[in-house]
């Protein structure tokens, strides 16, 4: 009976529920639109609709208005003014009050609106105990941030709850913010949030605060090395009370150079994010040595499974000793970890001038007696590179440039399991190699139809040449005109680098594939795909030559129609294709893999 009066009561609140929420629809609709008319009609029949909840997540009228953004800020405006300054802190079932919504949209006129009437709604948390200020670290509003911190006791931000914003500033790559808002509390560099993250930690996770993690382009990384930047007036020219101030000067100025606009904030971040590391690493040092080793150590292992080379040169430089730090599952150190994931930045300082340092590391085993050269046998990661035969290329050539730093003890020294690395090698890749020549396989085969035409066609074209042969001696009659010496070398042309093609892809079928065999076969593939797509040019060229002499006694203007005409084949090809496989081929015969090593003496 209990269990029955229980449940009947449940349903008529909620009943109770879905007929207050259909009763204030009205007003629902009103505040999404921002029609203050309609609203105020309905509050001037009904007062306690005002602080009424109108959906289903507990939401106010002035919920719903702030999370329609600016487009409604009279309405938020007359609405405040209505309300009695407690119902502001009024929570949705999140507890959420109307300030965190003007934070998670960044709406600065409801924020100074709703602090003015009620500052108290700055300290109030949800359930997940997060501000409003830390709402709009999260959805990376600079102006609300700043704002809000102008406005917020940071003091009540200490501890967890202050780190947690810190990590918050940094993964919203606010990196001048968090480095301000650290100089202020530096108690806060060396805490850890809710989750046991250090600020260190975070800015270990982001590949993209830093230069080695930035995928530029060829003129990106051209302009990126001369544009210039100012720090100075980014955060040492004010406090973070005047951050907006100083925000909107910068963007007014760097208008001027829209051009340069990607490339000047993208060395700002990584020169923000620089400097807030190195502030992290000084207060690192400044604690006491046990917490020191275990503030560096995460970082630094992040750092190297990420490949961000400057966050592990800069902790290595600032605390040499933590080169010898390792992992306590696989007692493994960030060389390692670096070989493990094909970290080509990290890999590259042992390719510097630390000859001793260097032959300690290659000679270090994890827990399983591998040493470097072990974990570079290693199948690689397989959702980097497309397609099993560069697969197959690109640990080959990791596992060769990995050898070229190891003694030759132990390039055949065996792990626990009995193994050296070259049998490690061998085993690892032994799907992947047959994957390789089924691959390589079917892209000949299906491109040796294309030759074998070309061949035949550019072949017969040599007998029976444009405008045919005097009767008597046999030699062409237009054998003096330019046109038909083009003709003649486009056709030769065509017909050799075709048959060159045709060979190759004939070669890769009768191939004995190993693992150094694939290798060599891509090759072979990426050169008869280059003659392939030079024999189609010329022959292009000597099919326009072809035309043009039978054609240009009537027409003379017909040289330039079909020029452009045999281009835009050739142009669509290049187009669509030439770029994908200009990345093959250089993926290919590129000569290393590995960094430009560094001239200086890390460690």
């Amino acid at each position: 009976m209990e269990q029955t009066s229980f449940s009947s009561d449940n349903e008529q609140s909620q009943e109770a529920e879905e007929e207050e929420e259909r009763r204030y629809l009205p007003l629902y609709k009103a505040a999404l639109r921002g029609d203050w008319i309609t609203a105020k009609r309905i509050f001037d029949d009904d007062p306690a609709a005002v602080t009424a909840k109108i959906s289903g997540i507990g939401e106010i009228t002035l919920h719903v208005a702030i999370s329609r953004g600016r487009s409604s800020l009279r309405f938020i405006q007359m609405l405040v003014e209505l309300m009695p300054e407690h119902s502001l802190e009024t929570t949705n079932i999140h507890g959420e009050t109307p300030l965190h919504y003007a934070a998670i949209a960044g709406n600065i006129q409801a924020i100074s609106l709703l602090v003015e009437k009620n500052p108290a709604l700055l300290q109030i948390v949800n359930f997940d105990g997060l501000t409003p200020l830390h709402f709009a670290a999260q959805c990376c509003h600079k102006e609300a941030v700043s704002l809000l911190l102008s406005m917020t006791d940071l003091s009540a931000l200490s501890g967890t709850n202050g780190v947690r914003l810190v990590n918050l500033l940094i993964i919203a790559e606010s990196y001048d913010t968090a480095f301000d808002l650290l100089r202020r509390y530096p108690d806060l560099a060396i805490g850890r949030d809710d989750q046991r993250v250090t600020a260190l930690e975070t800015l270990a996770r982001k590949p993209h605060a830093f230069p080695s993690g930035s995928k530029l382009g060829f003129c990106e990384r051209l302009l990126y090395r001369f544009v210039s930047v100012d720090l100075h007036a980014v955060h040492r020219g004010g406090d973070l009370e005047n951050r907006a101030d100083v925000s909107e000067a910068s963007q007014k100025e760097s208008m001027k150079f829209g051009f340069l606009d990607n490339i000047r904030n993208t060395k700002l971040k990584h020169n923000q994010a620089l400097e807030l590391l190195s502030f992290l690493i000084t207060e690192a040092l400044n604690a006491r040595p046990s917490e020191t080793r275990m503030l560096l150590k995460n970082p630094l292992f992040t750092a190297a499974t990420l490949g961000i080379y400057e966050v592990v040169v800069e902790i290595i430089k600032a605390y040499p000793e933590s080169v010898w730090f390792v992992d306590n599952a696989y007692r493994r150190n960030i060389f390692h970890l670096a070989i493990i994931h094909r970290q080509k930045f990290i890999f590259s300082i042992l390719k510097g001038p630390s000859p001793q340092n260097k032959h300690l590391v290659t000679s270090s085993t994890d827990h399983e007696g591998d040493n470097v050269l072990h974990l570079a046998a290693r199948l690689g990661p397989l959702d980097e590179i497309p397609g099993a035969a560069l697969q197959m290329h690109s640990d080959m050539q990791w596992f060769k440039e990995v050898e070229t730093i190891v003694e030759p003890f132990y390039r055949e020294m065996r792990n626990r399991n009995g193994m050296t690395p070259g049998e490690i090698f061998r085993q690892e890749h032994k799907n992947l190699a047959r994957e390789a020549e089924q691959w390589m396989k079917t892209i000949a085969s299906s491109c040796m139809v294309v030759p074998t035409l070309v061949v035949t066609v550019t072949f017969a074209a040599a007998f029976t040449v444009p405008g045919g042969n005097t009767q008597d001696t046999g030699i062409p009659i237009y054998l003096k005109e330019t046109s038909f010496m083009i003709f003649a070398v486009s056709d030769a042309l065509a017909f050799f680098s075709t048959s060159a093609s045709l060979l190759m892809f004939i070669c890769i079928f009768n191939l004995d594939y190993s693992e150094e065999i694939t290798v060599r076969t891509l090759k072979l593939l990426i050169l008869g795909f280059i003659t392939l797509f030079f024999s189609i040019v010329t022959m292009f060229a000597a099919f326009g030559a072809s035309l043009y002499i039978v054609l240009s006694h009537r027409v003379e203007w017909v040289a330039a129609p079909i020029g452009l005409l045999a281009c835009v084949p050739v142009a669509l090809f290049a187009y669509f294709q030439f770029p994908q496989w200009y990345s093959v081929a250089y993926s290919a015969f590129k000569p290393s893999i590995i960094a430009p090593q560094t001239e200086e003496i890390i460690f």
